[in-house]
């Protein structure tokens, strides 16, 4: 009987396998193997705690099992009680140090608890003891690659598929080696055989997906975003992806829509600032007063806040502008009025429903013909005629002048939206400019340095500190003819305040939703050009091009 249960459980059989281990059950209540049997029925069906329930008991009635504490820690683990798998585990070691099975399981548990450096170790042991265990190798890629080992998680990934050509862990962990590498069309084969191998795969089946995206087969991506979340219509992170997706498409209806799963991903980095309000539903709705919030980064403030005048001018009532602190002076100077005023984020404010900045696309932004230039901000006039003076002086009478921000601090893609000083000299050796550096953080040295192997000087001012002082970098950009920039927060800045601005556009993961797929111009702000790499890596054809653009522009 019991070997006709395994067989229905082997083959998935799940509710024939339950009642088989009822009827033996009935009869013998106390049978060990069989409520281990019945706990891993449970366990496939995702019923965690009667789970739990009947491998404890098994395990009580058959201590020397080897099996049942890693199946028990296994459901702990997965119904979000890892200190209890903890510490069984640990216990069980101690008796059976030899147990591969259960280091893996332990080294699993350390990785879900946030002890990657632990787990490592403990997938060390593992592979010393068992050299020819895939899932031990693959588990040890994983906590590499989390500890930003990428040598050493190619290895452990490439060992775990010569011995096991069909382990989606480690065509997973390989795929994304190859994406972080830019390597779309290695990664793309990588996923689509995990996904071929195990359709529930959904990590393998997301990253496809995204990976598709990045390599604009925009079509084959659709599919596979649609499809994943037809099996997974809840998985609020491929949502969000999907919502960024269609909004890079132009498809900004249903973008937008999908965007909003963002408040469901508990990886979602961003302080909820509507204070438990409830949510606004746009200008069909009364309310005599509205909070309208900045979220995530610099950037993304000023450019969703560019909806900001089309919204405004459709509400009743008061609104209430809330925004990163260092914002408050450049949109207090934009929207000063009798029902709108501006405040820090996390100040009082007296409103009584509420809405996120990214949140307010769905109300004006649904179709191309409905963004604007996209210039919404003013710098402090005097400080920009005080700053236009200062600049001019230190150049001939007649020169150009121009801004530079040359890196991002974006702490996943920030070294892919930045170069270097030297792959700007053709740029910055061109005649008639005056270079003005309005990179946020310490740059002196890199500056002087710079100057003196090439002779080219990139002028710093002392009193604007462009990470703290957004105000006063607003004023620098006024004063200038235009502004040379990678892909980050002084471009919106930038292009919000509708001065001229060239962004050098990085290919692959490091474009960003906003920008549009081809073409030198967005939506968002009609002062910006696009200067685009011609692959991911090339800056050198993206600088030739930028070059020939500011011969035709001076």
């Amino acid at each position: 009987m019991l070997g006709a249960v395994r067989k229905l459980l082997d083959g998935g059989h799940l509710a024939d396998a339950r009642r088989a281990c009822e009827l033996i059950l009935r009869v013998a209540p106390e049978h060990g193997q069989t409520l281990s049997y019945l706990g891993q029925v449970a366990r496939r069906e995702g019923r965690h705690d009667e789970a739990i329930g009947h491998l404890s008991a098994a395990l009580r009635l058959l201590p020397d099992d080897r099996d049942l504490p890693v199946l028990l820690a296994k459901t702990w683990r997965k119904a979000g009680q890892a200190d209890r798998a903890e510490t069984l585990l640990a216990g069980y070691l101690a008796k059976a140090p030899d147990d591969v099975a259960a280091l893996v399981e332990f080294g699993r548990n350390l990785m879900d608890l946030g002890r990657v450096a632990e787990a490592r170790d403990v997938f060390g042991r593992a592979v010393s003891m068992a050299p020819r265990n895939q899932l031990a190798q693959s588990m040890l890629g994983m906590a590499l690659r989390q500890l930003n080992d990428r040598a050493g998680a190619f290895e452990a990934f490439s060992r775990a598929l010569e011995l096991a050509p069909d382990d989606v862990i480690a065509l997973n962990g390989i795929g994304n080696e190859h994406l972080e590498a830019e390597q779309f069309g290695e990664a793309i084969d990588c996923y689509r055989r995990a996904v071929a191998i195990q359709p529930t795969m959904i990590k393998s089946h997301k990253n496809l997906a995204f990976t598709l995206s990045l390599a604009n087969r925009l079509d084959e991506a659709e599919a596979e975003f649609r499809a994943l979340l037809a099996k997974t219509p809840q998985n609020s992170e491929a949502r969000m992806d999907f919502g960024l997706f269609l909004l890079s498409t132009g498809a900004y209806a249903e973008g937008w829509r999908e965007y909003e799963h963002r408040w469901q991903f508990p990886k979602f980095d961003e302080q909820d600032w509507g204070g438990g309000l409830p949510r606004w539903t746009g200008p069909g709705q009364p309310a005599e007063h509205v909070l309208l919030w900045g979220e995530q980064g610099i950037g993304d403030h000023i450019l969703y806040g560019t909806m900001l005048p089309d919204l405004l001018a459709r509400m009743d009532g008061l609104a209430t502008i809330a925004v990163e602190e260092r914002l408050v002076p450049l949109f207090g100077r934009a929207f000063a009025g009798d029902r709108v005023r501006v405040v820090a984020r996390g100040a009082p404010h007296g409103a009584g429903a509420q809405c996120p900045f990214g949140s307010m696309g769905a109300f004006v932004r649904l179709d191309a013909a409905d963004f604007s230039d996209g210039v919404f901000l003013r710098a402090e006039p005097d400080r920009q005629a005080a700053l236009r003076r200062r600049y001019a002086a230190l150049g001939r009478p007649g020169d150009r002048l121009l801004g530079l921000s040359w890196r991002s601090i974006n702490w996943v893609v920030g070294s892919l939206k930045s170069l270097d000083l030297d792959a700007l000299l053709p740029v910055l050796r061109r005649p008639g400019c005056t270079w003005i550096s309005l990179q946020y953080g310490e740059v002196t040295a890199e500056l002087e340095s710079f100057a003196a192997r090439h002779g080219i000087v990139i002028h710093q001012d002392p009193d604007i500190d462009a990470t703290r002082d957004i105000d006063g970098l607003a004023a620098q950009i006024a004063a200038l003819d235009g502004v040379v920039s990678t892909s980050n927060s002084t471009v919106h800045l930038t292009g919000a305040l509708g001065r001229p601005c060239w962004v050098l556009l990085p290919a692959g993961r490091g474009r960003m939703w906003y920008w549009p797929r081809e073409g030198e111009r967005s939506p968002w702000y009609n002062s910006i050009r696009l200067v685009r790499q011609p692959q991911a890596g090339d800056w050198s054809g993206a600088v030739r091009r930028l070059s020939e653009v500011l011969d035709d522009w001076c």
